[in-house]
């Protein structure tokens, strides 16, 4: 990749699901496609996602920048943050914020996005 280019992958029409530009990697928030399980399920697939996007553009979780996490109910904050600590890589982690927001679906209990290094 040329370090001016822009690449964006996953597009539907509306978003992309990642956009790389100037070895940084941006993802949209991404959500679970497990429409049952409770936040520590919908936690691993997003994160199992995230795994899968962040090796396609050569990168790693090691590298994660920043995240940020929206939680549909705080209440679920600490099931969630150990989920996340079981996650991420120790000594590497992100700045990170957490809020509380509505989702686009009911079922959606998270969301993250993030932005990661892409190491020549």
């Amino acid at each position: 990749m040329k370090k001016n280019e822009i690449r964006r992958t996953g597009g539907n029409g509306r978003r992309s699901g990642c956009v790389a530009y100037n070895g940084i990697l941006y993802t949209s928030g991404i959500t679970t496609v497990d429409l049952q399980a409770d936040i520590a399920g919908q936690a691993e697939n997003i994160f199992s996602q995230l795994d899968r996007l962040m090796a396609f553009h050569n990168t790693s979780k090691g590298n994660i920048l920043s995240a940020t996490v929206y939680l549909k109910n705080m209440a679920d904050y600490g099931a969630f943050n150990a989920i996340w600590d079981a996650w991420i890589t120790h000594s590497e982690e992100p700045a990170r914020s957490v809020v509380e927001a509505s989702l686009a679906l009911p079922e959606y209990l998270v969301k993250i996005a993030l932005t990661v290094a892409m190491p020549d």
